[in-house]
């Protein structure tokens, strides 16, 4: 587990920010093709491959929100700790139900998985939980406060405003991957650098 912490802390800031965006768009393009299916009548993307297309961002986004949390894991405290096992439910439920999917769905052609295995579903507000908490611990680190409130911000947006989360994490993303770029031409260190292993 800690040689798993050191590498996610070793990514470079702009490759999370990257990610963040991507995972933003992605979960944009899920709610919007989802509703066109809707409106029109459509067919969904059978599950095991939405599962390993444009619903990957379920798994992705805690962890690039996890390499954030393991670059500042000294100065975040408990509370970090804590908002960081929460959100690697993410990614492992995520991993989860794709692999169920495949399996089921692409392997024995089966359809979308039973209701009685979607309920692992349930498992994603403890993720979500886990970015209130962390983004909680970065408000708290003064090096990090806009991590924390961004985070915290386009969480509650979601349960506001469709496509909230989306625009506000896309925002994120894009101010992280500057950051590092401008960082990276000006001959700077990237602020906040990654803090050393205790």
């Amino acid at each position: 587990m800690r040689t798993l912490i050191e590498r996610l802390a070793r990514l470079p800031l702009g490759a999370v920010g990257l990610a963040v965006t991507a995972c933003a768009v992605m979960a944009a393009g899920h709610v919007l093709l989802v509703r066109h299916v809707h409106e029109t009548g459509g067919e969904e993307w059978p599950q095991w491959v939405a599962r390993l297309t444009i619903e990957t961002y379920w798994g992705l986004l805690p962890l690039a929100f996890l390499a954030l949390w393991a670059r500042r894991r000294q100065r975040t405290g408990r509370l970090g700790r804590v908002g960081a096992a929460l959100l690697a439910f993410g990614p492992v439920t995520a991993l989860l139900i794709a692999l169920a999917a495949v399996v089921w769905g692409g392997i024995l052609g089966r359809g979308d998985l039973p209701a009685s295995v979607m309920s692992l579903e349930a498992l994603f507000y403890v993720m979500m939980l886990g970015v209130l908490v962390t983004g909680v611990a970065f408000v708290l680190d003064r090096g990090v406060r806009w991590w924390g409130a961004v985070l915290i911000v386009g969480l509650l947006a979601d349960f506001v405003m469709p496509l909230a989360l989306s625009a506000v994490y896309a925002v994120f993303g894009i101010l992280l991957l500057v950051t590092a770029l401008r960082s990276h031409h000006e001959g700077v260190p990237v602020e906040p650098a990654v803090e050393p292993a205790r």
